[in-house]
C-alpha cells in the first residue's frame, strides 16, 4: 500500500499521512517521516497532498 498524504494545519506545519499501519501525524520539514507520531483525533474534510514544496521526508524506499 502507497502512503497517502493529507494537508492538515499551517502553523506549525504538519500533514497527515495514512499507510498499513494507520494514521499519523507528521511535521511538514526534512526527514519529518522520522518523527511522526500516531494520529488520534479526528479531522474531516482533508485535502490530499499534491506538492510536498521540495521537503524530503526521508520516507522508506521500497
Amino acid at each position: 500500500m502507497a502512503i497517502i498524504f493529507y494537508e492538515y494545519m499551517q502553523q506549525p506545519r504538519y500533514w497527515l499521512a495514512h499507510d498499513e499501519n494507520g494514521y499519523w501525524l507528521v511535521p511538514a520539514k526534512e526527514q519529518g517521516w522520522h518523527d511522526r507520531s500516531v494520529f488520534v483525533g479526528h479531522a474531516i474534510n482533508l485535502i490530499p497532498l499534491r506538492d510536498f514544496d521540495g521537503i524530503d521526508l526521508g520516507l522508506p524506499v521500497d
